[in-house]
This record gives structure tokens, sequence and C-alpha cells, in this order.
């Protein structure tokens, strides 16, 4: 029997499942059929199982693809390789994305390194596909950001039983950015698209949206301070490692006066996910309202989550990794809301696709797209080379043309994927 294997698989289910902090070795023993004794004869601490994940789903990544032929070929593999890995340890990338927090910094700068050497060929070899394609004028840093991002997010809603397999999955993701890179740009175009559609979601968010008492923080500055302060706090501590004691110090309140305008720190987390959730919603229903061309309101809504997501780094983060530490009944309302969010999304994009003649599984390339947009989290900076409406702009310019490609592209995409 591996031991260490069988250690380091329980442990990532359990992480996965209730988060690094509030898992104890005596669940990763007892879910792995262990002693205690065993287990610490195998992993030092839980640290350094937490450290074995990061290594081994890193591995998976690093593992040698098969690296001949042309550059664009090489690239498929990578994207190929990514998406299959991701899928395969969908608990292990759930890890390395949220709990990396709890890893000490020289762990910490070892996953680092490794996942900037994963990075490195990955966009070596779209730069070299650029110069091969003689492709447009991209940058292919920041695209190698949103295709690994895009990749990355399917953890959070694919699952292999739904609508696509793995190898459609691969060859959607594949198509949307080879296009978006190679296409010859082109002018925008108005069209008389569908108009949104109405759901049973829909009105249950909306409904919700209108009868809630619960949206106070629109009418107590000392409220939205709370949020803000704790949404900082979540992004460099996690919710877990956050006290109520230390929101209301970073606040400028006693824990008492913290109790008056909120119960708890899991109402905290609440009100957080939901400010930001509504304020998504009402954002996309306003520019699905004033903008009739199909382009220029997607345009708009990738450039409002640029820069929402910018000034919004630790909301995001606790909507995204810490959602999972609500009651049943605040998580789906949370679900519900991100639900209605996503659907607007879809219906900006399935009228964009309207303008190449249409085109299939237009609602998954939503989510694909929302998922390129939300990584932007893991690796934005305010102090980066790239501002948030640059960062906009270069996301929207290989989405348009990704979605909208030219009949020589559709077939050179064709020939690609098909090998």
């Amino acid at each position: 029997m591996d031991y260490r294997a069988t250690v380091i698989k329980a442990a990532t289910r359990l992480f996965h499942e209730q988060g690094f902090s509030r898992t104890t070795t005596e669940e990763i023993a007892a879910a792995a059929g262990v002693t205690k004794r065993t287990l610490y004869r195998h992993m030092k601490s839980k640290e350094a199982i937490l450290l074995a994940i990061h290594e081994g789903f890193l591995s998976h990544l690093l593992a040698p693809v098969d690296l001949k032929g042309s550059a664009i070929e090489q690239l498929a593999a990578l994207v190929r390789n990514y998406v299959e890995t991701v899928v395969e340890d969908r608990d292990a990338i759930r890890v390395f994305f949220e709990e990396r927090k709890h890893l000490s910094s020289s762990n910490l700068a070892r996953v680092i390194e490794l996942r900037d050497r994963h990075e490195a060929v990955f966009r070596s070899t779209l730069s070299r596909a650029i110069k091969e394609e003689h492709a447009r004028n991209v940058d292919f840093r920041l695209i190698t950001e949103g295709i690994l991002g895009a990749i990355a997010s399917l953890y959070e809603w694919y699952r292999k039983d739904g609508e696509l397999s793995v190898s459609q999955m691969n060859d959607l993701i594949w198509e949307l950015f080879f296009n978006g890179i190679v296409a010859a740009s082109r002018p925008s175009q108005a069209i008389n698209g569908e108009v949104a559609r109405g759901s049973s979601t829909a009105k249950k968010t909306a409904a919700l949206i209108d009868s809630s008492m619960e949206l106070v923080w629109e009418e107590s500055p000392v409220l939205d301070n709370i949020l803000n302060v704790a949404a900082r706090l979540f992004y460099e501590r996690g919710y877990d490692g956050t006290t109520t004691r230390e929101i209301a110090e970073a606040a400028g309140l006693t824990k008492a006066a913290l109790y008056y305008y909120i119960p708890s720190k899991e109402d905290v987390l609440f009100q957080l996910s939901l400010k930001l959730t509504i304020l998504g919603i009402k954002a996309l229903q306003q520019i699905l309202k004033e903008t009739t061309d199909p382009l220029e309101t997607l345009k708009r809504i990738v450039e409002w989550q640029c820069l929402t997501i910018s000034k919004n780094l630790g909301a995001l983060r606790a909507l995204s990794y810490e959602r999972r530490f609500l009651d049943k009944a605040n998580y789906e309302k949370i679900k519900l809301l991100r639900e209605e969010y996503a659907r607007l999304f879809q219906v900006a994009v399935r009228k964009a696709c309207l303008e190449g003649g249409g085109g299939a599984h237009t609602d998954v390339i939503a989510i694909i797209i929302m998922g390129m947009l939300n990584f932007m989290n893991e690796w934005y900076s305010p102090r980066g080379r790239l501002s948030a409406q640059q960062i906009s702009t270069g996301f929207f310019d290989v989405i348009r043309n990704g979605l909208v490609p030219s009949s020589a592209t559709r077939n050179k995409v064709s020939a690609e994927v098909t090998k």
C-alpha cells in the first residue's frame, strides 16, 4: 500500500469539501484508513500534505507533453493537457487556488516557482505560434493569462457528465482563442438581435432583490465600510483566518458596535457576496437596456467586469472561494443571484454571436469567457504593467474575433482541432 499517496488523496478530498483550516489530521488519517502515527511517518505535518497536493497538481501540468510539430500544434497540445488535468483533478485544483494562502513563505515560493515554469512554457509557445501564423499583434502575455484562467475556471462548473465531453470542451476553448488570436480585425456592425429572454431564475432574482430587507449597506456608510474592510482581510488571510475582532478593529469599531450592524462573521461574508453579486446584475441589466449594438454591449460588459474586479479583489475572492462557508439558506440565495448574472452574460454573448451567423454552445462559451475574466483576481495587480482598462481592451479584442471568426479562420481552426 502506498501510504503517502493514500493520505494525499484523502486530504485532497477533505480540503476540497471543508477547507484546509477546518480539516484535522485525525480526519485525514481516518479517511485514509491509517493511524495518525502512520500518517506522520509519511507526512511531517498538515502543511506538508498541502504542499504535496500543490506539487502533484503542478507536476501534471509540467509532465512531458508531445511538443512535436509546429508551434500552433504544440500550443494545442499544452491546452489539451491543461484542460484534461483540470477536469481530472478538480479537487486538487480547488485546493491549489483556494488553500494556497495556508502555505509558509518558503513553501509558497516553491509552488510559485513551479507555476511560473509552466506559464513560461505556455507563454513562449504562444509567442512562437503567433509569429508562425503571422497573426495579429496581440499581447501574448495577457492572452496567456486569459487562456489559462478560462481553463482553470472549469473546476468551478464543468461536469464530465454534462452537455460536452472533455474532448468537446477542449475543442471549444481552443477554437475560441485560436479564432481570437489569428482572425483579422473587422469593423463592428449593429444587428437586430433577440431581446434578453426572461426566465424563472430572473423572476426569482428580481423578487429577491426587490423584497430583501438585507440590502442595508446601501443606506449605511458604517456597514459599507465594515464590508470593505472584511473584503481586504478575507483577501489577505482567508475567511477562517479572520476574526470578528480583527474586522471590528480594522473598521474602527468595538466588537459590540460591530454586532450592532452585523450579527456574525458569516453574515459579513453573506452581505459581502450579496453586495457584489447584486451590483453585477444591476450593471448588466443597465448595459443590456442602454446598448443596442451586440458587440458594443459585450464590450461594455467586459470593460465593467474588468474594472470591477480590479477594484474589488478581496470581495471577488470571498465570493469565489469562501462562499462555501455560508449556511445553506444564504448559499442558495447567492447561487441564485450568480445564476442570474451568468444568464445575463449569456444573453450578451448569444446576441454577439449572431453577428457571425450564430454558433453552437454559445451559453457554454459565455461561461468560459466569464472564467477568463474572473481569474483576473489571481494575477491582477494595481501596480502591474497593464491597467484594468488595457486588460479589458486586450481581452475584448480576442473575445470579439473569437466569437465572430472569418470563414478562412473557421476552416483553419477545423483543420487544427482534427489533427
